[in-house]
């Protein structure tokens, strides 16, 4: 049973409503539904009664939602032990969503303190609500996330509810991510492109990342699910990512470019006109952590990057 399923059960029956709880677990409702539906096909069990007030627990489900919170606890002891046993050490754990500006960061104190052996680094990349929980369980101590500006009120209560401070960092518009020979640019004179233009081409997300920041636009036409694309292609990794749309019509949704993008893949970024929608990153942490001198140092980092590129596009 995948660990990140039962954290989406215990959402579900805390809040009583599969929406409630996707917003909260920064997922998609349907994509919510999805993962209650093979949970209880895996454990042959129906959880939740649906109603038209919400979700409700069955006898089962109680019974079922007492295992999940003893997993849940274990595994906050387990990664608290871990880092205790660790404290002794320099290390720095960062727990980010994909995007290859953090990740440069990271990249950058590694490079500073390269020859200094008894650092420990450790660089964990998952969705949002993935990296709120390891902040939260104590698999990292500092976090850096993105989430869109129409889940903001959502998010601010997400982070109050799990006692994590928030610093914001940066708000983006969406730019599209693609070959520079790719069709929609033959007119060399193109500084931006329409979601519209971009329907007859295979959009490239991440396996496992539900940010609707990412596949549902918001624009001046109204709500475009790229979910509902004719062709999408599934990527684990950056590097995979850049090498399929380097070497295809695919495209992405990202921000403006990160260092080496356009001289390594021959893949730019473009503005994407009439989004209603933008992407806000920030920088989260428990409220009882003290971070250590290497995590402030990579606080600071994140913080002058995103501010740096912030400032690129006034």
């Amino acid at each position: 049973m995948d660990a990140n399923n039962i954290k989406y059960i215990v959402a579900i029956a805390k809040y009583g409503s599969i929406n409630h709880a996707a917003k909260a677990m920064f997922i998609s409702q349907p994509q919510l539904s999805h993962i209650l539906k093979i949970t209880e096909e895996e454990c042959g069990l129906t959880l939740f009664q649906r109603t038209s007030r919400g979700t409700k627990l069955t006898p089962e489900g109680e019974d079922y939602l007492h295992h999940c919170n003893i997993i849940l606890a274990e595994m906050a002891k387990l990664n608290r032990y871990v880092t205790q046993a660790a404290s002794a050490q320099s290390r720095l754990r960062v727990s980010m969503t994909r995007f290859s500006h953090t990740s440069e960061c990271f990249n950058e104190i590694c490079r500073r303190h390269q020859d200094d052996t008894t650092i420990h680094y450790h660089l964990f990349e998952n969705s949002a609500s993935n990296v709120l929980e390891d902040i939260v369980d104590g698999k990292s101590n500092i976090g850096v996330l993105h989430f869109s500006t129409t889940n903001e009120s959502m998010s601010q209560r997400s982070f109050a509810d799990k006692k994590l401070n928030f610093i914001p960092l940066a708000t983006f518009r969406p730019y599209v991510c693609l070959a520079a020979d790719h069709p929609v640019l033959k007119d060399k004179t193109k500084s931006a492109i329409e979601i519209g233009e971009l329907k007859d081409y295979g959009f490239v997300r991440y396996a496992g990342q539900y940010e609707d920041f990412i596949y549902h636009i918001a624009s001046d036409s109204g709500l475009i699910d790229l979910n509902e694309s004719q062709k999408i292609i599934y990527v684990c990794d950056r590097q995979e990512q850049m090498r399929l749309i380097q070497s295809t019509s695919f495209y992405t949704i990202g921000i403006s470019e990160f260092s080496g993008q356009s001289e390594l893949y021959q893949v730019i970024s473009v503005p994407l006109l009439q989004s209603t929608e933008h992407l806000t990153f920030g920088i989260v942490t428990r409220k009882d952590t003290v971070l250590s001198p290497l995590e402030e140092e990579f606080k600071e980092e994140v913080i002058s990057r995103y501010r740096t590129l912030s400032d690129s596009e006034l």
